[in-house]
């Protein structure tokens, strides 16, 4: 009868590398926490201030938003670039 340990340690190496390659391919996702200042529901846009750092968020794509003018928020979010110019 054959070990099986080298099948035993093939298949976590693979599972390894399977898992390796998932999470560099997932993008980075950040938070940003503060509280909101302008809802824009025509431009579907909501601002956000931390601090005195107002950063505004696409708010395209999430269904049923409901948040106000002055509720503290945390936003997560990932940076995506849309274009690169030369």
């Amino acid at each position: 009868m054959r070990s099986r340990t080298p099948v035993l340690a093939a298949a976590v190496l693979a599972a390894l590398v399977v898992a390796i390659g998932w999470s560099s391919a997932a993008p980075t996702s950040y938070q940003f926490t503060g509280k909101v200042v302008e809802i824009d529901a025509k431009a579907k846009t909501i601002s956000v201030d931390k601090g005195g750092d107002v950063w505004e968020f696409s708010t395209e794509g999430l269904k049923d938003l409901k948040v106000k003018k002055g509720d503290r928020v945390t936003v997560f979010y990932q940076m995506v670039a849309k274009k690169i110019e030369k």
